[in-house]
């Protein structure tokens, strides 16, 4: 076979330009968004939000389409900002969604974050009720089907312990005994000293699962708690005597912090967590979720309902309860956000086992739906018909693969990049929002050729 050596004898005489013609193929799948998406819609929704946060009359000019396109883009790929900085920038496809094919325009990846913060979880929960609303007037989907479930969106913390838990509190304690004064500062530096030797020796000297190793651990578990609770009443007393805006300043902290004592108090006597226990110093709202499953049998995070369309497209919202919870009462939920996405109460209602109870059945009745909960001990689905039931069997499975779709490590589900609690809704959203867009993308390139 012969060989072609342009450019490694003679180096190319054009190796400096600065522009390149780059052919973006029809079947594309940005191509196929640049052309066929709402943005009209998506531009309205975007604004609405972002005049809640900023006043869009007042200061730069911010080029719409292409933040649009850079978001879009993002939750189709879990890019993190930076890199969707540097798509935006030598992407044909990218470029060519965020409208600048006739540009040498850009976006910063502060940017990105900006505008992402402006909408909110709320506001890309619209975006998506957009594209939703396009695959149904496209045909790709409908109102027939509300195949549901709940999952767990892991909360991006390491594994919770009470002792690193302690730990984490007595360094919080010291940083703010440190910004008051400097005699109660010094108390807590010595106190801290010897909640970190008792850490230490937890660590060390603990392990294993023998007796003797338990006892010494619920021990030394003890002398922490009791050293970390005093200098959280040290540090109390101390502000106290101090200003309300002193005490304003860090009440909030030392709340959290007294509740979680106490807490890991209980569970050092009793053995057990008491209900809505605090797993996260940040992450406040994530709860230990039971799961029993043979991978995983607790789950820490935050609870969603996740419910599939005709065709695989997706809704989701968080359970209005944090933490486990039994699905038998969840219809309400479920259908009420049905309607708010797609205007009209579903045909059919699929839901597992663990949603069997009187009040959703009741619920489903009212609303005149037919009813495909499977119910608990029983094969059979009462009062439905054979092709029906095979149709709920198969929803019911597909319901599973559209929950780990999401889930997967392209959407970024579990686990977001995100350093609030607010930030994990968005990222779960945006999850959402970005595996209906190549649902959307797919239906439509198949419909093109």
């Amino acid at each position: 076979m012969s060989t072609r050596m342009d450019g490694i004898h003679q180096p190319s005489l054009f190796s400096s330009t600065l522009r390149m013609d780059v052919v973006v193929p029809k079947d594309n799948r940005y191509r196929i968004l640049a052309e066929k998406l709402p943005w009209r819609e998506l531009g309205k929704v975007a604004n609405e939000f972002r005049a809640k946060q900023v006043d869009l009359n007042a200061g730069r000019t911010l080029d719409l389409r292409l933040h649009l396109g850079a978001l879009i883009a993002q939750s189709m790929n879990r890019w993190t900002d930076r890199e969707t900085e540097e798509m935006v920038a030598y992407h044909a496809g990218v470029r060519l969604l965020c409208g600048l094919e006739q540009s040498s325009d850009t976006i910063d990846r502060t940017s990105i974050e900006f505008f992402r913060n402006q909408l909110t979880a709320l506001g890309v929960e619209s975006l998506n009720r957009i594209i939703v609303q396009a695959a149904q007037e496209e045909g790709f989907t409908g109102t027939s089907l509300c195949s549901s479930d709940t999952t767990v969106q892991e909360a991006p913390i390491a594994y919770p312990t009470e002792v690193g838990h302690m730990k984490k509190i007595a360094e919080k304690l010291i940083g703010i005994g440190s910004k008051i004064r400097k005699g109660v500062s010094a108390k807590l530096g010595r106190l801290g000293e010897q909640a970190q030797k008792l850490f230490t020796k937890i660590r060390l000297f603990t392990r294993g699962d023998s007796e003797k190793a338990v006892s010494q651990k619920k021990k030394l578990g003890k002398e922490l708690q009791k050293t970390v609770a005093k200098m959280e009443r040290l540090l109390r007393d101390e502000l106290a005597q101090m200003g309300p805006a002193a005490q304003a300043k860090y009440q909030e902290s030392l709340d959290l912090y007294r509740k979680m004592l106490s807490q890991i108090r209980y569970w050092i006597r009793t053995g057990f967590h008491r209900p809505g226990k605090i797993v996260s110093l940040w992450a406040q709202d994530a709860r230990a979720i039971t799961r029993n499953k043979a991978g995983k049998a607790v789950e820490f995070g935050r609870r969603w309902i996740i419910t599939r369309l005709e065709q695989g497209y997706i809704i989701g919202k968080v359970c209005q309860k944090l933490g486990s919870g039994s699905d038998t009462g969840l219809m309400p939920e479920i259908l009420d956000h049905f309607m708010q996405i797609m205007g009209a109460n579903p045909d059919l209602v699929v839901y597992d086992r663990g949603g069997d109870g009187p009040k959703n059945h009741r619920v489903i009745k009212d609303r005149g739906i037919k009813n495909c909960i499977f119910r608990k001990g029983k094969e059979s689905l009462p009062g439905i018909g054979r092709n029906t039931a095979l149709k709920a069997r198969r929803e019911r499975a597909l319901s599973e693969a559209t929950i780990a779709t999401i889930k997967n490590p392209r959407y970024g589900f579990n686990k977001p990049r995100a350093k609030s609690s607010e930030g994990c809704i968005l990222k779960g959203q945006a999850a959402i929002f970005g595996a209906n867009l190549m649902h959307l993308t797919r239906d439509w390139g198949m419909a093109m050729s």
